[in-house]
């Protein structure tokens, strides 16, 4: 036989006892697990409720009282802080009170 012949049927003897080892180990591995998970020893037995932020339950309803509770700010007046005298008027009459007294302007620089 010549070489190359020879060398072909070593390179395929090769391959076939790699594939059958390979088959062995996994065969192996797949029913012996490479280890057991051990308990993690931070972990509660309880289940725990995560801090918050939390996810919302009811979204749209959530959204809807946000809402409703800004529009109110909004549209009425109230204390911002009573200690110093600071009060909140409703957007609507503060829009107009900015309208009737302007809004405030840069000068123009002196031209050269």
């Amino acid at each position: 036989m010549g070489p190359i012949i020879l060398v072909g049927l070593g390179l395929a003897l090769l391959v076939a006892m790699v594939a059958l080892l390979i088959y062995g180990i996994l065969q192996y591995l797949g029913t012996h697990p490479a280890f057991t998970a051990r308990a993690n020893p931070m972990a509660l037995e309880d289940s725990q409720i995560p801090p918050a932020p939390r996810l919302e339950e009811h979204p749209a309803i959530e959204i809807q009282q946000l809402r409703a509770q800004e529009n109110h700010i909004l549209s009425t007046y109230g204390w911002m802080d009573k200690k110093t005298g600071v009060v909140r008027i409703p957007i609507d009459r503060a829009m107009e009170l900015e309208l009737e007294r302007g809004f405030p302007t840069r000068k123009e620089a002196p031209k050269q």
